[in-house]
């Protein structure tokens, strides 16, 4: 019984042009592709008009470096699909924050304009929403867990 398992979780609301999304714990396949679901969605809905985003990272755990460039590429793409601004709160500890403010940077470049923000401030990130015109009247929350156990990695033999 000396399995420890911990709860990651994604919590997503959503206004008329923008979405808050929560992530809490580690990064994990299983709500990376709830995610991907809800964005593609959302995505259909805004039929190619602007969108905002919120981020909150306050509660997560760093990922594997590995996962660096798939969360790149999966924001290359939010840019081409029409993310116009994103505000992110930051992590807590030092290799988070400079791991996300890292990647903002390289992907502010391939911008012409900032479309992304790194902030430790809530209220700025909303203020930020509004003064550029999106809606911060976010909907109620679809939230999505996973239990992970802290188990080597082995392949499950397929049955």
């Amino acid at each position: 019984m000396g399995m420890h398992s911990f709860l990651s979780s994604l919590e997503l609301r959503s206004s008329e042009n923008a979405l808050y999304v929560c992530f809490t714990g580690i990064h994990e396949d299983y709500l990376t592709a709830r995610y991907a679901e809800a964005l593609e969605l959302f995505c259909q809905a805004m039929h190619g008009n602007p969108w905002a985003r919120i981020v909150d990272l306050r509660q997560w755990s760093v990922t594997a470096v590995q996962n660096q460039k798939l969360i790149e590429q999966l924001l290359q793409l939010d840019l081409k699909r029409g993310l116009a601004l994103e505000y992110v709160l930051l992590p807590p500890d030092s290799v988070g924050r400079w791991q996300v403010e890292q990647t903002l940077k390289s992907l502010n470049a391939f911008t012409s304009t900032e479309v992304f923000h790194p902030t430790n401030d809530e209220n700025e990130a909303l203020a930020g929403l509004v003064k550029q015109g999106f809606s911060i009247n976010f909907g109620s929350v679809t939230r999505h867990e996973s239990r992970c156990w802290k188990v080597p990695k082995t392949p499950e033999p397929k049955s």
